[in-house]
């Protein structure tokens, strides 16, 4: 079916990769949450990863074999105090304030949709973080996107009923962010994107389904546009106020901070903030002009 109120996503860590789920508070029952309001699943597939077999003398392959199997699960949400520390425990597998070597965290997910004469509720199981980004525009609600992979997946009847889920009031809106380059707040933000992409990978042995998810190669960057009020983003990323571009570039500290109805979400911390290219948008148009950089980041932690 389609229509508002058709589908449902849910979520649970677990407590080792595509194992037991946890029950922090050990009432029987695994705590479950909702990703977020105005949820969004971008995508949702499965890969066989099928490999073909053919004979010498056929033109057509004879069969087509399954080899490691692997979905794929894309979503987005705002921004919410209610849950939004899950969110990022699944993402930094030391606590969800910081990432260190060695496996990634893992999480069952729960997608559910009504058709007409019932629901189906299916378990993805082993899922793992590949790539999040927390994104800012300015007027608007504060969303992060989050792509995942997952190494199973089975029909479910779990009861669900009782999940964490999202309250009023303590979604991220714009004005709830604070930006900060070298110990300045960006003034006149307009739009800034954190991400951190080839978190985690899957390793596999003498079976198609994954044995464990691992951390890749984290990277991070950021995307900031701001409307030309000072010339302290191009200063940055010429490399020197008062001079042409030095052989050498400066790294900053910076901040992206989160709060909402007063009380702060997450603060990420960035350790080294490096440009990496700068532009001036709409320079000779009636439109604002704006400062554009991006930025690598080379250190996230969250307190």
């Amino acid at each position: 079916m389609t229509g508002a109120g058709s589908g449902e996503l849910l979520f649970a860590h677990e407590d080792s990769f595509a194992g037991s789920l946890v029950d922090a508070d050990s009432d029987g029952t695994p705590d479950v949450f909702a990703v977020g309001r105005n949820p969004s699943i971008e995508e949702l597939s499965i890969d066989n990863q099928l490999e073909r077999l053919r004979e010498g003398d056929s033109v057509w392959s004879q069969e087509s074999v399954k080899t490691n199997f692997r979905g794929g699960l894309n979503i987005t949400a705002t921004v919410s105090n209610d849950v939004h520390k899950e969110i990022e425990k699944l993402v930094f597998n030391a606590g969800g304030t910081a990432m260190q070597p060695g496996l990634t965290s893992s999480a069952r997910f729960f997608a559910g949709a009504q058709y007409p004469s019932g629901e189906a509720l299916e378990a993805y199981r082993g899922v793992i973080p590949v790539e999040y980004s927390i994104e800012y525009s300015q007027g608007e609600m504060v969303t992060y996107s989050l792509d995942l992979l997952y190494a199973d997946q089975e029909p479910t009847s779990t009861d669900l009923s009782g999940a964490t889920r999202v309250s009023s009031g303590t979604s991220v809106p714009f004005h709830g962010v604070d930006l900060t380059v070298d110990g300045a707040s960006v003034v006149d933000l307009q739009s800034a994107t954190l991400t951190i992409s080839d978190i985690g990978r899957f390793q596999y042995g003498a079976s198609p389904t994954a044995n464990r998810g691992v951390v890749a190669n984290p990277q991070a960057s950021l995307d900031v546009e701001a409307i030309l009020t000072r010339p302290d983003l191009l200063d940055l990323a010429r490399g020197a106020a008062d001079s042409s571009p030095p052989d050498t570039l400066d790294s900053v500290t910076g901040s992206l901070a989160l709060s909402a109805g007063g009380t702060t979400v997450s603060t990420y911390n960035l350790a080294s903030l490096t440009p990496d290219s700068h532009s001036w948008n709409n320079l000779l148009a009636t439109d604002d002009t704006t400062d554009q950089v991006q930025f690598h980041v080379n250190g996230v932690t969250i307190s």
